[in-house]
């Protein structure tokens, strides 16, 4: 009977020591995955308001381009146009 009753007590300790064991794991293990979840998930927030950004500085820097280019067109044209003016003006003072 006393045997019994250790061996009882045994068992007991050792059931508990494996499910104190194993919630223990389980606390540690929750923790850890909620961590690289969020890690993961900042992760990605990130690279989206990265390729975002970078999408706007690219938009960005393509509208200043084109409008440089339209500039610097228009003022080539202008210039062409007034050179044109003094020639045909210049033609006209050697006509007379």
């Amino acid at each position: 009977m006393f045997t019994l009753t250790i061996k009882k007590s045994v068992q007991m300790s050792v059931l508990l020591g494996a499910l104190v064991g194993s919630v223990a794991v389980h606390a540690e293990a929750a923790p850890i995955s909620d961590v690289v979840g969020t890690i993961e998930q900042m992760l990605t927030t990130q690279t989206q308001e990265m390729l975002v950004s970078a999408k706007r500085e690219f938009v960005m820097s393509l509208q200043t381009q084109l409008a440089e280019s339209i500039y610097d067109f228009n003022s080539q044209l202008g210039l062409s146009a007034e050179n044109e003016g003094e020639s045909a003006s210049a033609d006209e003072y050697s006509a007379k």
